[in-house]
């Protein structure tokens, strides 16, 4: 194990919190906080798409700011985490950095951000001839073995595909959840209308896809096959426009699928914007 992971999560998560919020899961989700809690929790500063009728007139005149009523329902989420695993993800992507890297260091941000929100956050993923489920709960060595055990299943080839776990979630799960798919284009192309209509029923789900190398341009090695790809293909100009053309279609049939369905979507290239995505994934679909 790498465990230097841990600690660059935790210092990135710290450095942006002093940019921006730290609070990115504190958004209203649809499916999963219908109506409202009767439990109030405590207060903070109003925000735009607050509910009018949640200020708290007679504390925010004694402070001066405009605070609304936070109540636990608004604040407790179920976290699931499904991470895509196999020998696909050991690769790069196409800023030239390692997708397994940052596939890691993405699913652990979230887990990290879950465990500061004081979330029950749990793991789901392919590894080997089975599949591996961490129950949910909190706490910094649930963070930690997460991050862990995520790390030791890349490179192991699954049975099954994205597909088919996302299946096994949607039919065996019957707590709400805001669900966080963490896979690459190979995964993308695993979703469908009906997929995603069986996740989205009683759930939210946000998917941060790590982007892949492109075939051309430059000396490319398969990792599936362990080889480098023919030179002919690699300098081809024409198979070049091609694959900038198909990946940009497929892009915009994956976005348009994910909009139907109020599923948010986002792409990660490297991890100097990890973060930032993450934020504005999640910002982005709060207010949706």
């Amino acid at each position: 194990m790498d465990y230097d992971y841990l600690s660059r999560i935790r210092a990135n998560l710290t450095l942006y919190s002093k940019k921006k919020t730290s609070n990115l899961l504190d958004g209203g989700f649809r499916s999963i906080f219908r109506g409202r809690s009767l439990d109030f929790d405590d207060l903070r500063e109003y925000t735009y798409g607050d509910n009018v009728r949640d200020i708290d007139w007679k504390s925010s005149s004694k402070t001066g700011k405009t605070l609304v009523r936070r109540y636990i329902a608004e604040r407790k989420h179920n976290i699931l985490l499904v991470g895509d695993s196999g020998m696909k993800m050991v690769a790069d992507t196409d800023a030239g950095e390692a997708k397994e890297k940052l596939a890691v260091m993405t699913l652990g941000s979230l887990a990290y951000l879950a465990n500061r929100h004081g979330d029950d956050f749990a793991m789901l993923m392919n590894r080997g001839p089975g599949m591996d489920f961490s129950f949910f709960k909190s706490g910094e060595v649930h963070f930690e073995r997460i991050v862990r055990r995520y790390e030791t299943s890349i490179g192991q080839q699954p049975r099954r595909d994205l597909g088919a776990l996302l299946d096994y979630v949607a039919d065996h799960f019957r707590r709400r959840m805001l669900i966080f798919i963490v896979t690459d284009m190979e995964g993308v192309s695993h979703l469908n209308d009906r997929l995603l209509k069986k996740l989205t029923v009683q759930n939210d789900v946000l998917i941060l896809s790590v982007t892949d190398a492109y075939l051309t341009g430059d000396r490319s090695f398969d990792v599936e096959r362990n080889a480098y790809e023919p030179e002919f293909l690699l300098r081809s100009g024409a198979l070049g426009r091609l694959e900038h053309r198909e990946r940009r279609a497929r892009t915009e049939a994956v976005k348009v699928l994910c909009k139907r369905y109020d599923v948010g979507y986002t792409e990660i290239r490297k991890e100097a914007e990890l973060i930032d995505r993450i934020a504005e994934l999640m910002e982005e679909h709060g207010r949706s």
